[in-house]
């Protein structure tokens, strides 16, 4: 094959090689720029757009990151089972949400089981954090599961005493 071409080559006139020859270079040329450089400034565009959202992902992330050293370094609140369970139905009855809950039940020492078959997720993030900053509970374990209902949840989550 090799042989083909270079007897096909030494075949062709000056100016005919030279021609063939600053074709095939345009021929590379355009291949390179069509499936290089093309795709390339595509990637450097998308990238470009979905920096802005990470940037601001990752601040929100060193807020929180704050905002967690900070909850850890608050005081560690102990309680008994019994006053925490009477401080979440408090706060339940404050908020609205004691009609929808099904159980607060001790569970042990300073914790607490909360059954809510269903309730608004935002209704249950704002209980908690009534909780969290006036009580100083904090959630040991949760299992949140989606209702039929937009917005709405069912949850079973165990609540401990600060600490």
């Amino acid at each position: 094959m090799k042989e083909i071409l270079i007897q096909f080559w030494r075949s062709r006139a000056p100016r005919e090689r030279l021609v063939l020859a600053g074709g095939s270079a345009l021929l590379v040329l355009a291949l390179l720029y069509a499936y290089v450089w093309l795709p390339m400034q595509r990637d450097v565009a998308q990238l470009r757009l979905a920096l802005p959202p990470l940037r601001e992902q990752a601040r929100q992330l060193q807020q929180d990151a704050a905002e967690v050293g900070r909850l850890k370094a608050l005081p560690a609140v102990s309680r008994e089972a019994g006053s925490l369970a009477r401080a979440v139905e408090q706060r339940a009855i404050a908020s609205g949400l004691r009609e929808r809950m099904e159980s607060i039940t001790p569970q042990g020492v300073g914790q607490v089981r909360v059954v809510l078959p269903q309730v608004g997720f935002d209704a249950w993030i704002a209980l908690l954090g009534e909780l969290q900053s006036g009580e100083g509970v904090r959630v040991e374990s949760a299992r949140i599961e989606a209702a039929d209902e937009a917005g709405m949840v069912s949850v079973d989550a165990v609540l401990a005493g600060g600490g």
